[in-house]
């Protein structure tokens, strides 16, 4: 019977996630999301250099290596695609099984189960849709902590290896994108924490004693088991760190990975500062005017003098300089205002990304808190003790999401792909605390339809009619998405097939051309990115950004050496190197970089492609 049992949920869960891959396939198409991921599948499939490499800058060495590894048997297929697709897909069936298998040891009815697995359809159909669509290695490290998160919270703890599959996820989001994981991190650490503690009330409730015959060494047993948990975590991840410290410890990776962390810190929370204002600034470093503007349009790889050091010390300089910072109470007090208004605001997306909204991501979580705060009330048979203790868990869920995003708004930095992995992982705790609540109830209360499985089933229903609410909304972003990605690939299709004809050219492109030429044709096209099982080929291309952040790594370097080049300032001079600008964009300031290095340079115009893209051959007048 048991045997069936499982049979049955795996066939519940394989078709549950058969419709999801196939309606996601109807409406959408695979792409990378961003020209990060495409730059990330161009350095481990060996696009970019010519062999697959295990070092992506972005990533962790251990998964990064495994995924080049891969391309190094069969270079032809899309390794990196089916990677984070496996991913995205196998946390869902994780969490589906998870979920069916709960239901069945608390023997629940059908009609519960039903329920629930609706529910997290609708996640993934009404919420998520458009990140499984345009994927993002950013988000899907956030759907793995959310899944582990989940798991721990459901698991039933007379099982074996409780801990391997969480521990793996959490690990492997950790190497594919660290910063994500630590952001989730207060979050799963929290999960364990609820877990440790409504173990117990199952101690409590079923009266269990370990061995030695005490409930008070079975908490023992289960509090060391779960930091044990904790500390394998915290292991995993300096084991990770070590193998990743190791793998760039050459020195040139080790200068690279200065200068990436000083170009991180410069862009991304500060501003560069004005040159007239701040001359005598750029003097002492000996940076010109002409050098500055190559960091304003992102082309600093054209200038060998801007290194690391260089760097580190325009971003220390901005950040004394600010004059436009704000107290940090005023700022508090405004994070604060942005923060609840976007927790209850209702504003139908417009857009796949902007305008930004955080309908319909957070109705069911509002839902949520409400389902888990009557479940904290009926899951005891009224047991204060037990109640108020499980309210302080949920306390504890929403101080530590307010946290989280008080960190980011504050911050500026809260784009979708790190808000949505927020919501996600909040909703999975919510969820997870519900079902643990709900079968700890079933498995222990002689009453067999009380009020409370009324109540709490009725906002599990509200919560997965907000969920499905949302999917003609989701569907719509993605549909419109689609029609501008296909738009925009379209003419960088045509630009890299022209460069790739021209196989004994090399071509240097502009990096605000590489992202987007929406300012030439004055249409609201999207940004650079690439089908992820379109057109694959892997093959080693001819070109290279003018900057960007794999600009003066090692793999940079190489790329350029093979060519035959000591640097990108000798290569775009050279005969038979071509520069790449949208067209509605002036060369003044290339002329101007080379003359602040005695060089007299003419700009001109060979060919146009897409009648967007200017090709220009740049040489050294006599």
């Amino acid at each position: 019977m048991a045997k069936t049992r499982r049979t049955d949920n795996y066939i519940v869960t394989a078709v549950l996630i058969a419709c999801v891959f196939v309606i996601a396939g109807f409406f959408g198409d695979y792409y990378y999301d961003l020209n990060d991921d495409v730059l990330i599948k161009d350095i481990l499939s060996g696009s970019y250099t010519g062999v697959p490499e295990g070092h992506n800058i972005q990533m962790l060495y251990p998964i990064s290596a495994l995924i080049s590894l891969f391309y190094k048997v069969a270079r032809a297929l899309p390794w990196y695609g089916i990677f984070l697709c496996v991913i995205q897909y196998g946390c869902f069936a994780l969490i589906i099984k998870r979920t069916v298998d709960a239901l069945a040891f608390s023997e629940k009815g059908f009609w519960k189960k039903i329920i629930f697995l609706l529910f997290e359809a609708g996640i993934v159909l009404g919420l998520f849709l458009p990140h499984l669509v345009y994927v993002q290695y950013t988000v899907t490290c956030g759907l793995m902590s959310a899944t582990a998160a989940f798991l721990i919270l459901t698991k039933k703890d007379d099982e074996n290896n409780m801990y391997v599959v969480p521990l793996i996820l959490l690990l492997a989001a950790f190497c594919i994108r660290s910063e994500m994981l630590l952001l989730t991190l207060p979050m799963v650490l929290v999960a364990i924490l609820m877990k440790y503690v409504l173990v117990c009330f199952e101690i409590d409730l079923s009266g269990m004693k370990s061995a030695e015959g005490s409930s008070y060494q079975e908490k023992r047993n289960y509090f060391i088991k779960y930091l044990n948990l904790c500390l394998g975590i915290l292991s995993g991840i300096l084991v990770c760190l070590a193998i990743n410290k190791l793998a760039y410890l050459s020195p040139e990776w080790k200068e690279f990975t200065t200068l990436f962390e000083n170009r991180t810190e410069l862009y991304d929370f500060q501003s560069i500062p004005d040159y007239n204002e701040n001359k005598a600034f750029y003097d002492s470093i000996g940076m010109s005017e002409s050098s500055q503007k190559l960091l304003l349009n992102y082309n600093f790889g054209l200038d060998e003098s801007i290194d690391a050091g260089m760097l580190g010390q325009i971003a220390d300089y901005a950040a004394t300089i600010r004059t436009d910072e704000k107290p940090m109470g005023t700022r508090i007090a405004e994070a604060a205002r942005l923060y609840f208004y976007r927790l209850c605001h209702v504003s139908a997306p417009k857009g796949y990304e902007y305008p930004m909204t955080d309908f319909p991501w957070n109705i069911p979580v509002l839902i949520l808190y409400v389902a888990a705060f009557i479940g904290c009330f009926g899951a005891f048979n009224w047991d204060m003790k037990k109640t108020v203790a499980s309210l302080l868990l949920l306390v504890l869920v929403f101080a530590c999401r307010t946290s989280l995003w008080m960190y980011i708004i504050v911050r500026g930095r809260d784009p979708i792909r790190i808000t949505h992995p927020l919501y996600l992982l909040e909703i999975l705790i919510l969820a997870g605390m519900i079902l643990a609540l709900y079968c700890l109830r079933g498995s222990y209360s002689k009453d067999k339809e009380p009020f409370f499985d009324r109540v709490l089933l009725g906002f599990m229903c509200a919560s997965t009619v907000a969920v499905f609410v949302g999917m003609p909304y989701e569907v719509a972003v993605v549909d419109r998405e689609l029609i501008r990605r296909t738009s925009s690939l379209t003419r960088y299709e045509t630009l890299n097939e022209y460069m790739k004809e021209r196989s004994d050219n090399y071509y240097l492109i502009d990096v605000y051309t590489s992202v987007s030429f929406a300012t030439v044709t004055g249409n609201d096209e999207a940004t650079y990115s690439e089908k992820m099982f379109g057109g694959v080929g892997n093959s080693g291309y001819n070109h290279d950004l003018l900057g960007g952040w794999a600009s003066k790594s090692p793999l940079s370097v190489k790329k350029l050496h093979d060519r035959g080049y000591s640097s990108m300032e000798e290569a775009l001079v050279s005969p038979g190197v071509y520069f790449v600008q949208n067209l509605d964009t002036d060369t003044d300031w290339l002329v101007d970089y080379y003359a602040s290095k005695g060089k007299t340079v003419t700009v001109s115009r060979v060919d146009t492609v897409e009648e967007v893209f200017g090709i220009y051959s740049v040489y050294v007048s006599e």
